[in-house]
């Protein structure tokens, strides 16, 4: 039953990547020595000595894609993922041909600005051919042509999700055709359109009548070992199988990773893609602006606080205990807008009484809050990031809300995803908390630049802002 389409359009991927390859060194010649956009040196080298030097250039970039997967079945790979492998490759093999032109002298001119323009065309030229292959697999695969056929072993919430999630990626030329469950009574019906048949024992007869190249099995406890013998039979005729893991009562906020452990492979529910070298990059990066955005807002922030002390007494400042990373707590400032203490366990309303005069303007315009530059300064807080509760809140909402522990997993922040889609003070907690969720989920760089940009306009909006 196994396919041989997979190992063709491996062939394909690698003949079209080895003519971009090609085409991308031949052309790197022409864009730094005769391009009218870029000044050329004075002694431009022959273009014989450029083209001697293509099969060793091209069988480092072919070594480099190899090393990055991008000739492995990728029928369930993404188009970000396959596009984040391409960048990984063409990096790779521009610091092996680096290490090539260093390791052989050559007294050819072959400066860092060609290779570099060259690591830039080769990724750009990469991307191109793979998006090609993979829009032209959707146009024959929306067509009925190469479609892998799949069985799912139960038919649970899990199955049902896994359906959902077939359909919606439909650009893998994934298809159901049965479930198979051993209750009798639901034997012969039909789940979200597609027959269940059974009992699971009778499964490898069934597929003697019809083609299956993957089985799922989305069953845990007993009735998963009660089918895994049936699966043995299944692996030698030849289907995959895959395996739903059952997690429990785990939560997993981002992407399990696989870790092997002698013959035992492992599933770790990753915490967040904020970690390792991301963890210190994005420390690095609130550090260097919040330094600048103090040195910015000096003057006005002194402006402020010569305000708040002429219009009413008090400190200029504030501090309150709050939560962040890891559950652990630290003061939080803030310029002083009202005449009580808000080290007081309550929330705020409309109109509170207890602003002051300057107090309900720096509030609605979040100025109030510029004096956390420094909790950032000092490691206690994010530019961006889920907002920080007081304890007592956080206690009350982690007994109401089970995943609401999960934002604590990143420093809290002066701005979030939750802040710019307008989440800000006495809203819905369950809405913020799947704000917060999805930004530890999905953190990225550009997600932290995009929720900066946003920023600015939410707050001079200055909804739930009082």
């Amino acid at each position: 039953m196994l396919k041989t389409y997979a190992a063709y359009i491996s062939i394909i991927r690698s003949v079209m990547d080895i003519l971009s390859f090609s085409a991308s060194w031949l052309a790197v010649y022409w864009l730094r020595f005769y391009a009218p956009f870029v000044s050329s040196p004075t002694a431009i080298p022959k273009f014989s000595n450029h083209i001697k030097y293509l099969i060793p250039v091209v069988a480092l970039c072919y070594l480099s894609a190899i090393l990055a997967g991008l000739y492995r079945v990728r029928r369930m790979v993404s188009g970000r993922r396959d596009l984040v492998d391409i960048v990984r490759a063409s990096s790779i093999a521009t610091l092996m041909i680096m290490a090539f032109f260093y390791y052989i002298q050559s007294s050819s001119p072959y400066s860092r600005i060609l290779i570099a323009s060259f690591g830039l065309l080769l990724c750009l030229s990469t991307m191109f051919t793979h998006l090609l292959l993979r829009m032209v697999l959707r146009f024959i695969r929306s067509r009925g042509y190469n479609i892998r056929y799949c069985v799912i072993i139960g038919t649970g919430v899990k199955a049902q999700k896994l359906i959902d999630d077939l359909r919606r990626m439909s650009w893998t030329g994934m298809k159901c055709i049965w479930f198979v469950d051993d209750d009798d009574r639901i034997i012969g019906t039909t789940i979200k359109g597609i027959p269940v048949v059974g009992p699971v024992e009778k499964l490898p007869n069934l597929l003697s009548k019809r083609e299956v190249d993957e089985v799922y099995l989305a069953k845990s406890g007993d009735d998963a070992q009660r089918a895994y013998p049936v699966l043995e039979r299944l692996q030698l005729l030849g289907v995959k199988v895959r395996i739903i893991p059952d997690w429990g009562n785990l939560l997993s906020i981002s992407k399990p990773e696989v870790i092997a452990i002698g013959s035992q492979v492992l599933f770790s529910a990753s915490d967040s893609p904020l970690s390792g070298y991301n963890i210190l990059l994005k420390q690095l990066f609130d550090i260097i602006v919040s330094l600048i955005l103090i040195i910015l807002l000096a003057l006005p922030m002194l402006i402020i606080a010569i305000a708040v002390k002429l219009t009413s007494k008090g400190p200029i400042l504030y501090k309150q205990k709050r939560v962040g990373l890891d559950g652990k707590v630290f003061d939080i400032f803030k310029f002083r807008s009202m005449t009580d203490s808000l080290s007081k366990s309550n929330w705020t309303v409309p109109n509170d009484p207890r602003r002051t005069k300057i107090g309900a303007f720096i509030r609605k315009t979040s100025i109030d809050e510029l004096p956390q530059l420094f909790n950032v300064l000092k490691g206690d807080m994010s530019l961006v990031g889920p907002r920080p509760e007081q304890s007592c809140f956080v206690e009350d909402f982690s007994g109401e809300f089970r995943r609401y522990m999960l934002r604590h997993h990143v420093k809290a922040g002066m701005t979030g995803w939750a802040q710019i889609h307008g989440l800000r003070g006495d809203t819905s907690l369950r809405k913020r908390l799947a704000y917060d969720l999805y930004y530890v989920r999905n953190w990225s760089f550009a997600l932290d630049l995009l929720i900066l940009l946003r920023t600015p306009f939410v707050v001079f909006k200055g909804e739930n802002a009082y």
